[in-house]
């Protein structure tokens, strides 16, 4: 008898566990699916000595300026990530890097 209530003790412990896994789970895929959706991989195209900005996979304009700092000002302010299309550098990193280029080679 003391058998079966030390096995029947253990199953319901590895359900217990199984079901605050389940759901730690769930919150970190929660959390993981909501900072996916903030970040914005964008396309950047320089002409005329403009900067434009656009969205990667909608290629809606985000943002234009003649400096990298006025393109940061002018993107949306919605809290998001503005990354470049490598996706390891912020965008405002990416013009600095363009405008310093465009600096060198006049």
């Amino acid at each position: 008898m003391e058998i079966f209530i030390i096995f029947l003790a253990v199953i319901v412990g590895y359900f217990v566990y199984e079901y605050y896994a389940y759901k730690r789970e769930m919150k970190i895929k929660a959390a993981l699916s909501h900072f996916m959706e903030r970040i914005v991989i964008c396309i950047v195209e320089e002409r005329d000595g403009q900067f434009y900005l656009y969205h990667e996979i909608t290629k809606q304009f985000l943002a234009q300026g003649k400096t990298a700092q006025e393109v940061y000002n002018n993107l949306p302010k919605d809290n998001r990530f503005y990354l470049s299309m490598d996706g390891h550098r912020e965008i405002q990193e990416e013009l600095k890097e363009i405008e310093c280029m465009r600096l060198k080679s006049t």
